[in-house]
């Protein structure tokens, strides 16, 4: 009688435990949205250079307050930066050396950046700059915030 009470009692404890360690699904609802978002961003990479150039000289006219001349340099500058970027992703897709691919990208975005400072001037470019920096800042926050995000539920994992 003893034995069959321990037999039982234990099966209890490795039933419950085993419930314990479960992972929640997500919903089929959760699961749609973060497939909708995909597709958004696929989207956003099929559009053309012109397309992407135009964007680009919108938003920086705006915040900027450029002129319409300061404009039109501004927008081919940007198409013409669009079209480079894009035909080094082309050129360098087989490429294995990352140190090269990030070295031509790098090159080519300080040429568009030394381009742009001598078609602003030096208060539009300063503004310019500190768009820039809270851009960066809040790519790394979002950065950090994600690989932290990702480690807390690798720990949970583990435990």
């Amino acid at each position: 009688m003893k034995k069959l009470i321990a037999v039982l009692s234990l099966g209890m404890l490795v039933v419950g435990s085993s419930y314990a360690q479960t992972i929640p699904q997500k919903s089929q609802q959760e699961k749609k949205a973060r497939m909708e978002q995909r597709g958004m961003r696929a989207d956003k990479a099929k559009k053309s250079p012109e397309e992407m150039a135009q964007m680009r000289t919108e938003r920086l006219a705006k915040k900027l307050e450029l002129t319409a001349s300061q404009k039109n340099q501004l927008q081919a500058l940007n198409l013409r930066h669009v079209q480079e970027m894009k035909a080094q992703r082309e050129g360098l897709k087989g490429t294995e050396d990352k140190a090269q691919k990030r070295a031509a990208m790098k090159a080519s975005r300080e040429k568009y950046h030394a381009e742009l400072k001598g078609m602003l001037s030096a208060e539009q470019y300063a503004k310019y700059e500190v768009i820039r920096a809270e851009k960066r800042a809040k790519h790394r926050e979002r950065k950090t915030g994600f690989e932290g995000q990702r480690s807390g539920e690798n720990q949970k994992q583990r435990s």
